[in-house]
């Protein structure tokens, strides 16, 4: 090797070694390395998202092995002082089966536990702008309408006293009309963006989608999941000696917010939309060789909407309202059902609106 090439690759490394001392980064970072590092992000908007500590000692009391070593299944070693933090929404999403989730809901304080009641206003208040404000803004819009009844509910009565097994075969009627009746006029579709949503959103027929307030609601819930990355760094450790660590990055926030309204039909009202009842009863009509329905009364059973925001870019993506009702009406057997006369029913059924949101920024 010549004297300048010595030179030049000395002058080069001299460089590179005293970058990298006033820097403090690594060779790789100076030469260039082939590793892609993630980009991180963060919310945009701080809503005192609902996210709790717990201890390895204080789960293991109400989780299962099974879903406690899920958990915990980055550790080497445990023990009881090991902490975790988990979001009100990966308690609910984790643990639904079996009632789990409340039990581990029950280990929060008291004052965890209010700080969840003090949020809800501000929860209450970020989803209504939003949904007023894709209302107003009018992005490529999904919808589709479903519903169901709960079969283990239907009841029928006759003067005060349940009715015997014969009346089954007329339960199994009435829920295949109610369902394929409602499912014919129940929508299915998607909007082009700036399409009119005024009688497509709740609330139908309104500039508006939503007018609740903290009064109107048993609860309002906000939490984030996490979208993570992991890269390979290499770091120089203690003794001078360059070893590779993984390093996790957040590259997707979802915010997740759940609403569940008092039962009162006020309450339900500032935001969802109510089906015309003559033509659900029209619709019921097409069953009247089995039976006939002259009119029903709906009491609300603990209504629950759940909205998810890309927290990065403030966006609603979506919303699904559950409509929980107990439905009271009169039927009269005809036809083959005749022998059953007039029977008072009563069932529980649910009618699911779920919205999308297509916004130019989240395409890609």
């Amino acid at each position: 090797m010549n004297f300048s090439l010595k030179k030049a690759i000395s002058v080069i490394l001299c460089i590179v070694i005293t970058a990298m001392i006033f820097a403090s980064c690594t060779a790789e970072d100076v030469l260039g390395s082939e590793t892609e590092v993630p980009k991180a992000v963060t919310s945009k908007v701080d809503l005192n998202d609902s996210s709790f500590d717990f201890t390895y000692g204080e789960l293991k009391t109400v989780l299962p092995a099974d879903k406690l070593g899920t958990l915990f299944e980055e550790y080497d070693k445990l023990s009881d002082d090991i902490t975790i933090k988990l979001s009100y929404n990966e308690i609910i999403t984790r643990f639904s089966e079996d009632g789990l989730w409340e039990k581990v809901l029950d280990l929060l304080s008291q004052e965890e536990k209010d700080s969840i009641k003090a949020n809800e206003a501000s929860v209450v208040e970020y989803f209504v702008n939003k949904i007023n404000g894709a209302k107003s803004e009018k992005p490529i819009t999904q919808y589709k309408e479903s519903f169901w009844t709960n079969e283990d509910t239907i009841k029928f009565t006759q003067d005060g006293n349940d009715t015997d097994g014969k009346v089954k075969t007329a339960a199994k009627f009435f829920d295949y009309f109610t369902e394929k009746g409602a499912g014919k006029i129940l929508p299915n579709a998607t909007t082009e963006k700036g399409a009119d949503l005024t009688d497509i959103m709740y609330l139908k027929g309104s500039d508006k989608a939503c007018s609740l307030t903290a009064d109107d609601v048993v609860s309002a819930v906000s939490s984030l999941a996490y979208e993570t990355q992991t890269y390979t760094e290499k770091v120089t450790n203690e003794k001078g000696k360059q070893e590779e660590k993984e390093v996790k990055v957040v590259t997707g926030i979802t915010r997740i917010i759940t609403i569940v309204l008092k039962d009162d039909a006020a309450s339900v009202f500032k935001a969802y939309s109510m089906h015309d009842k003559k033509a659900i009863l029209d619709e019921m009509k097409k069953a009247s060789s089995y039976f006939t329905v002259d009119d029903y009364s709906v009491e609300f059973d603990g209504c629950t909407i759940t909205a998810t925001f890309n927290a990065v870019t403030d966006n609603i993506l979506s919303t699904t309202y559950d409509k929980n009702m107990s439905v009271s009406t009169v039927v009269n057997g005809v036809g083959d059902l005749d022998y059953l006369g007039k029977q008072d029913l009563t069932f529980d059924c649910t009618d699911r609106m779920e919205y999308h949101f297509g916004w130019d920024d989240e395409a890609k």
